[in-house]
C-alpha cells in the first residue's frame, strides 16, 4: 500500500507542488535568516496573531481573550484566521516563540497539499495523466496564490477545496460514500467565511452537472447526499455557530442593497481589474497593481504560461460541455455585483476572494484541451485580442483619466504574457514531450514570478526588516508585572499586545466584539476597518478605557500629555498613566444617549472618564444610584482566562461602568449571585454596586459554543449510523 502511494501520480503531483514552493519561499527565508517576512498585513497580523494563539490555546481557554484590543471573543475572532486548521494544529505542537521559522515550511506544505488535492480531482478527466499534474500546478501556482501570499490563511482554504469537488465526484460517478461529509466538514472548520462561498460554488458545479446529464441520481441517492452534507456541516459546528454568530453584527458586513449596485460597479476598475485577472498577472496588492492601486479585493486569476489560451480553445471546441457553459457562468458571476456578492453571504464590499475556485475550472479545460490534442492557434490569436481590447477599453471606461496605475508594471507582465503566448504557439505545434516542456515552463515562469511577487512586496519593507526581528522579540525588552491595558504611538508597529501578552489598544484585527465596533463609532471614530490607532495625546480616552500603560518606539515625550516616564530600553520608551480608570469605575453624573450624540466629538471623548451615557429606560432603573461624591473604599481587580474578578467596598447603593466590551455571552455574579448587566456608553457593560462588600466576577462563555459542540456531537452520531446502516445494506445486497 505504502509503496503504492509513493509510486502514484498523486504522489508526484505533491512532490513537484512541494519543490516549486521551496523555490518560491526558500530564497525570502535565506533572506530572513530563517523568517519568512513581507509587508503589511502579513508582518503585523499572522506571526503576533498565531504567536498569541499557540499561547493561548495551551491555556485550555477557548471563550475570551483579553489580548485582542480592549478584549474580545476567542472563537469569533479567530477563526476566520485558520485558527482550528490542520496547518496551524502542527504548529501548536511546538513552543509559540518558533511559530517565526514555521512560516515558510508551512507555506511550502499548503502549496504541495493544494497540489495533491487539485490532482486528485483533475485527474479522472483526462487520459494522460501527466497533464493532470500540469493542471494542479496550475492551481496550487495560481495567480490568486501568488498575489495573496500576503494572507497566509488564505493558502489553508485553496489546499483543502478541491477536496469537496473530489469526493462529490467520487460519489457520483462511483457511489463512494462518507468523504464528502468529511471534506465539508474540514473545509468548514479550517475558514467558517471561505466556506459559505464552497457551498454556493459546488450547489452552481451540482446543478451544471446534473442538468448536462453528467451526475445521474435517484431519489435514494439524493437523500443520501443531502444527509451527507448535513452531516459534514453539523460536525463543524462547534466552529460555524459561534463564528457566525460573533461576525452578524459586524459593521464590515454591509449588505445594505440598491437596485443599481446590484447590478453595476461603482468602481469602473473593477470591470479592468476582472478583465486584467484572466489574461494578465498583476504581481502584488499594494501600490503594484495595474489599474488600481492598493487594491486588496485579491483579484487575480491568471494561470501561470497557458493563461486563458487553452481554455478559450476548448470552450470553442466543446462550447455545449458542461464545464464549457459553468466556465461562462463563473465569467457572468465575477461581472455581475451581486452574483459576485453571493460567494460571501452577499456581502456588499467587493470582494474577489472566491477565484481560486475558478481556477480549478479554468485549470480543468485547460488540461483537457491538451489531452484532447486540439491545436490552438486560434485562442491565442483571441488572447491577443483581448489584451487590445483590455486597454482601449480602459480607455473609454475612464473617459481619459489617468487609469493606469504603474506603466512599469503593466509592461512587464505584459511581455510576461506575450512571451508566454509565444510559448503556447509554439507548444501548439509540438506533438512530442508536450508534458516536460510544459513542466519546465510552469516552474520557470513559477520560480520568477513567484520571488517576483515575494520581492515587490518586501520592497517597501526592507527597512521594516531591519528592525521585524527587534519587534518579535520585544517581548525580551518589555516584561509587565501584571496584566494591563497599554497603547502605542505611531512610531510603534501593531499588534505588540500579542508578543508581549497583553492587551494593546492599537491593533490590526478585521474581527473584534462588536459592541467595541459600537463605541468607536459613537466617539466618531467612523474609519475603523481593520485597525485601531487612538493618538495618546487623547488622556481623556486613555484615562476611561483604563489605558494604564504607553509605549513609546521613537522620541515622542509623552509626559506633556501628563504621562510620567517609567522606564527606557532598547529604543521603547514605557510610560504610566497615573490617572487611568480602573477596569471598573464608579459614574457621578450621567447624560442621556440623546443628548451625547448632539456632543461634539471632543466633548464625547471627554466626558466619559466620569460620567455614563443612558437609555431613558437606564435612567429611570439606576438613575437614582448615580451619586455626585465617590463612595468607593477600595476596588481591586484581577484577569481570568474566561472573565474578570473586582472586589469592591461601597459605602453606598451605586453605579459602575466596567470597561469590558458588551457582549451577550457574559455573565455577572455579585456575591455568587447573578445579577443585570446594562449595554452603557455605547459598548461597554454598566452594573449596580451594592452598600458594603461586592464580590464580583465576570464570566464569559463563547455565544453559540455549547449548542455548537451538541450539533457537532449529532453531526458525529448521523455519520457514525450512516456509515452503520450503509455496511449492513451492502451486506444485505450480497445476500
Amino acid at each position: 500500500m505504502i509503496k503504492k502511494i509513493f509510486n502514484s501520480k498523486a504522489f508526484f503531483a505533491f512532490l513537484l507542488s512541494l519543490l516549486l514552493g521551496s523555490i518560491i519561499i526558500i530564497p525570502n527565508l535565506i533572506f530572513g535568516k530563517g523568517i519568512f517576512t513581507l509587508s503589511g498585513d502579513f508582518n503585523f497580523q499572522q506571526i503576533p496573531f498565531n504567536t498569541m494563539i499557540n499561547k493561548f490555546i495551551k491555556t485550555g481557554n477557548f471563550f475570551w481573550t483579553w489580548q485582542n484590543e480592549l478584549g474580545s471573543n476567542f472563537i469569533g475572532t479567530f477563526s476566520f484566521y485558520n485558527l482550528f486548521s490542520p496547518f496551524n494544529i502542527i504548529t501548536y505542537i511546538f513552543p509559540s516563540s518558533f511559530f517565526k521559522y514555521l512560516v515558510g515550511p508551512i507555506y511550502i506544505l499548503k502549496y504541495a497539499v493544494a497540489g495533491l488535492t487539485s490532482y486528485l480531482f483533475l485527474n479522472r478527466y483526462v487520459k494522460n495523466k501527466n497533464y493532470a499534474i500540469i493542471g494542479s500546478l496550475l492551481y496550487a501556482f495560481s495567480g490568486f496564490q501568488l498575489t495573496n501570499t500576503l494572507f497566509y490563511h488564505f493558502h489553508d482554504v485553496v489546499a483543502f477545496f478541491p477536496l469537496i469537488l473530489f469526493t462529490l465526484d467520487n460519489y457520483m460517478y462511483d457511489n463512494k460514500k462518507f468523504g464528502f461529509s468529511l471534506a465539508i466538514a474540514l473545509n468548514a472548520i479550517t475558514n467558517w467565511f471561505f466556506f459559505i462561498g464552497m457551498v454556493v460554488f459546488t450547489v452552481l458545479y451540482f446543478a451544471v452537472k446534473l442538468i448536462f446529464k453528467e451526475y445521474k441520481i435517484n431519489l435514494m441517492k439524493f437523500i443520501h447526499l443531502v444527509l451527507e452534507s448535513f452531516c459534514g456541516v453539523l460536525i463543524a459546528a462547534i466552529v460555524l455557530i459561534p463564528s457566525v454568530l460573533f461576525t452578524l453584527n459586524n459593521p464590515r458586513i454591509d449588505n445594505i442593497w440598491h437596485l443599481k449596485d446590484m447590478f453595476i460597479y461603482n468602481d469602473k476598475r473593477n470591470y479592468l481589474e476582472i478583465f486584467r485577472s484572466l489574461i494578465l498577472p498583476n504581481g502584488t496588492m499594494n501600490n503594484h497593481g495595474i489599474f488600481n492601486e492598493n487594491n486588496f479585493a485579491s483579484v487575480e486569476l491568471y494561470l501561470p504560461v497557458v493563461s486563458i489560451v487553452l481554455a478559450i480553445e476548448y470552450i470553442l471546441k466543446q462550447p455545449k460541455k458542461w464545464d464549457s457553459i459553468f466556465t461562462l457562468v463563473l465569467i457572468v458571476c465575477m461581472f455581475v455585483p451581486v452574483f459576485n456578492s453571493s460567494f460571501f453571504a452577499f456581502t456588499k464590499i467587493f470582494y474577489a476572494r472566491w477565484y481560486y475556485m475558478f481556477s480549478i475550472i479554468l485549470s480543468l479545460i485547460s488540461i483537457k484541451t491538451l489531452d484532447s490534442n486540439y491545436k490552438f492557434n486560434r485562442s491565442i490569436g483571441i488572447t491577443l485580442f483581448l489584451i487590445a481590447l483590455m486597454f482601449l477599453t480602459s480607455l473609454v471606461i475612464m473617459r481619459g483619466q489617468t487609469i493606469i496605475n504603474n506603466e512599469r508594471i503593466v509592461i512587464i507582465f505584459t511581455i510576461f504574457c506575450l512571451l508566454n503566448i509565444v510559448f503556447m504557439s509554439w507548444v501548439s505545434k509540438q506533438t512530442e514531450h508536450v508534458f516536460i516542456k510544459l513542466l519546465i515552463a510552469v516552474f520557470i515562469y513559477v520560480g520568477i514570478w513567484g520571488n517576483y511577487c515575494i520581492y515587490r512586496y518586501k520592497f517597501n519593507s526592507f527597512k521594516i526588516d531591519q528592525t521585524y526581528s527587534k519587534y518579535l522579540n520585544i517581548n525580551n525588552d518589555i516584561s509587565l508585572d501584571k496584566f494591563m491595558r497599554t497603547n502605542s504611538d505611531e512610531f510603534c508597529n501593531f499588534n505588540l499586545g500579542y508578543l508581549i501578552s497583553t492587551s494593546n489598544l492599537k491593533s490590526w484585527n478585521s474581527n473584534i466584539n462588536t459592541s467595541t465596533f459600537e463605541f468607536y463609532k459613537s466617539i466618531d471614530y467612523l474609519d475603523r476597518g481593520v485597525a485601531t490607532i487612538i493618538n495618546p495625546a487623547e488622556k481623556e480616552l486613555h484615562d476611561f478605557l483604563s489605558i494604564e500603560t504607553i509605549i513609546s518606539c521613537g522620541n515622542n515625550n509623552l509626559e506633556k500629555y501628563g504621562y510620567k516616564l517609567n522606564y527606557s530600553v532598547n529604543g521603547y520608551n514605557l510610560y504610566l498613566n497615573p490617572s487611568a480608570n480602573s477596569m471598573g469605575f464608579e459614574v457621578n453624573s450621567y447624560i442621556l444617549d440623546k443628548d451625547y450624540k448632539k456632543l461634539n466629538t471632543t466633548n464625547k471623548r471627554k466626558i466619559l472618564k466620569n460620567t455614563v451615557v443612558l437609555t431613558n429606560s437606564q435612567l429611570t432603573k439606576y438613575g437614582k444610584y448615580i451619586n455626585p461624591k465617590k463612595s468607593y473604599i477600595s476596588n481591586n481587580y484581577q484577569f481570568k482566562d474566561n472573565g474578570f474578578e473586582s472586589h469592591i467596598i461601597s459605602s453606598n447603593d451605586t453605579f459602575a461602568v466596567f470597561t469590558i466590551p458588551y457582549d451577550s455571552g457574559w455573565k455577572v455574579f455579585n456575591n455568587n449571585k447573578q445579577i443585570t448587566i446594562n449595554n452603557v456608553d455605547n459598548g461597554f457593560i454598566g452594573i449596580k454596586i451594592n452598600k458594603g462588600k461586592n464580590n464580583i466576577k465576570f464570566i464569559y462563555k463563547t455565544p453559540g459554543l455549547r449548542i455548537g459542540m451538541f450539533l457537532s456531537f449529532l453531526g458525529v452520531i448521523e455519520f457514525l449510523i450512516l456509515l452503520i446502516f450503509n455496511n449492513r445494506w451492502r451486506v444485505y445486497e450480497k445476500e
